[in-house]
């Protein structure tokens, strides 16, 4: 017998509404609308056009909300990571070569405020859900509507995807939107045939992929030359940093199909570099926007934009406003197969919609430009999920509204509630998630003790879920390829072990300090802005420039 289909994460079951101000639709064309109204209902847009135009049938009587800004699609993103985005910004010490020598639990700093915290708040039965709830609500007040999942595992030995209000572009159960997958079997990473068979399945791989500024780096890529001239990529692969990679690579990258990921913010703070930007465009590589996460990245697709477009002035202009916009709505709904269904606003399109208030200037400045306290409505499948009270009071159910949220900005109001609510987070409020979440990392050390003498959860009770974290412990997936690099006809491994140096270590246990939790936006966390301040990889000025751009 057939496993049971699950229903579709976002269902198309939303309210019949209107929205009204410029429009920036992201199409094929680039047509921004000047007054403009978007027709949505049960999840999908209806109609795009201008203010004077007839709506279309059955909104005859469909109220029109004045957005008193300008409308875009839903930010799509491709990289992060986004269990450990309750931790706060690293200041990172050092300037490293590549990721193997600052992750892993050959850095004592690295396990001490990164994955033992991790390992204390991912595996407690209280503190899971509130890292989930919290974590997705970060990513939805900065505008993000898509982005890559949260793992779970249970004690039964089962794993599954969160299925919550952000869309997970491995999770959908939607023909129109189909999964990417963002881990690969330990033997497909480390062998080149497997390898390219896994790609010629047909579904898209997000892979981490020369992640560093050195020659081991970019040998995650040569790797990928396998035999003659015969490389593992295919336009299946959409390589995550690509910052090892020199000019000569992206030629070689595009020329198969694959693309690109870009986390500029983070790649500065690791390795004081970040991918040859200007080489991939010029090959013609498509490029899409990841924050990464929040211990070496953006708290968001907001603040990424930014550090995208400084990055880009330093490197000699290589992006317009347009491109960078692009990187984060159409390119990724491309490079997913999704641009019938996301990335741009048009009839028959899924009603992921962000609002900015600004509604002067150019169209696509305006978004790089808005502060998180300029973000003032985000709809994801038709339902409004996070604005300003105004705008929520029309559009949501307001007794189902939770305001009031430390961190956000003020007379904003959040729509957390789903009819068909993942159990692991269930009812759990934004507020109740932060508090929790605050008192344990304020006494990590108290929390960790606790976690130690609690007894063992029997397998009677049921299954108990924790959070399947990232390259913590060895669990028969890879988030990279592994394949031997070719040299004089023989195999040289291009990089760590399986389950080596990016595993975790069991060293008994470990005296973790006292964490701050990260704050949900950047206009409102000032020690966010003063580590990043700090941070000693960045250029001269990026900080300050990115500062200013963030407030």
């Amino acid at each position: 017998m057939s496993p049971p289909v699950e229903p579709p994460v976002d269902p198309l079951a939303g309210p019949r509404f209107a929205l009204r101000g410029r429009v920036v639709t992201m199409n094929g064309r680039h047509d921004v609308i000047d007054d403009g109204v978007v027709y949505i209902n049960q999840g999908v847009i209806d109609q795009v056009g201008p203010a004077g135009a007839e709506p279309p049938a059955g909104h005859e009587q469909t109220a029109v909300t004045r957005s008193g800004g300008t409308i875009y699609p839903g930010l799509i993103e491709l990289h992060n990571h986004l269990p450990y985005n309750v931790l706060p910004l690293w200041q990172v010490p050092e300037n490293y070569p590549n990721r193997s020598e600052w992750g892993g639990a050959q850095n004592p700093d690295y396990r001490r405020l990164v994955t033992g915290p991790m390992r204390v708040l991912g595996e407690d039965a209280a503190l899971m859900p509130a890292v989930v709830r919290y974590v997705e609500a970060k990513a939805l007040v900065n505008g993000t509507t898509t982005s890559q999942g949260i793992a779970l595992f249970s004690n039964t030995g089962a794993r599954r995807m969160y299925r919550g209000v952000v869309r997970n572009v491995e999770a959908t159960d939607d023909p129109a939107l189909p999964e990417a997958a963002t881990r690969i079997a330990d033997v497909e990473a480390a062998n080149a045939e497997k390898f390219l068979a896994r790609l010629n399945q047909g579904r898209r791989l997000l892979l981490h992929l020369a992640e560093g500024r050195d020659t081991d780096s970019r040998n995650h890529f040569l790797a990928l030359n396998f035999r003659d001239e015969e490389w593992a990529i295919t336009e299946n692969l959409i390589g995550i940093h690509c910052a090892g990679l020199l000019a000569e690579d992206f030629p070689v990258l595009a020329a198969h199909g694959g693309s690109m990921v870009w986390s500029p913010l983070s790649n500065l703070l690791l390795y004081g570099r970040t991918a040859d930007i200007a080489a991939a465009r010029g090959a013609g590589v498509l490029l899409a926007l990841g924050s990464d996460w929040s211990v070496s990245g953006s708290k968001g697709l907001l603040g990424e934009l930014k550090a995208a477009r400084l990055a880009s002035e330093a490197a000699g202009g290589v992006f317009t406003d347009r491109d960078l916009v692009d990187m984060a709505t159409r390119n990724p709904a491309v490079m997913l197969r999704w641009e019938a269904a996301l990335g741009s606003l048009r009839a028959g399109a899924r009603a992921d919609v962000i609002v900015v208030s600004q509604a002067g200037g150019d169209a696509y400045t305006t978004l790089i430009d808005a502060r998180d306290s300029d973000l003032s409505l985000v709809v994801i499948a038709g339902n409004a999920r996070y604005g300003t009270r105004a705008l929520m009071d029309d559009l949501a159910p307001v007794t189902e509204l939770e305001t009031g949220v430390r961190g956000l900005p003020a007379g904003r109001a959040l729509h957390l509630r789903q009819a068909s609510a993942d159990p692991v987070v269930g009812a759990l409020t934004l507020a109740e998630a932060a508090r929790r979440l605050t008192q344990a990392l304020a006494d990590l050390p108290g929390t960790a003790d606790r976690a130690r003498a609690a007894p063992a959860v029997a397998r009677a009770a049921g299954p108990q879920w924790r959070l399947a974290l990232d390259e913590i412990e060895p669990t028969g997936a890879e988030l990279r390829p592994r394949l031997p690099v070719l040299r004089a006809g023989r195999a040289v491994p291009s990089g760590p072990v399986i389950g080596g140096a990016d595993a975790e270590l069991e060293e008994g246990p470990l005296a973790l300090p006292a964490l701050r939790l990260d704050g949900l936006t950047a206009t409102k966390d000032a020690t966010y802005r003063r580590t990043l301040g700090g941070e000693m990889n960045l250029p001269p000025g990026f900080a300050a420039a990115l500062e200013e751009l963030l407030t």
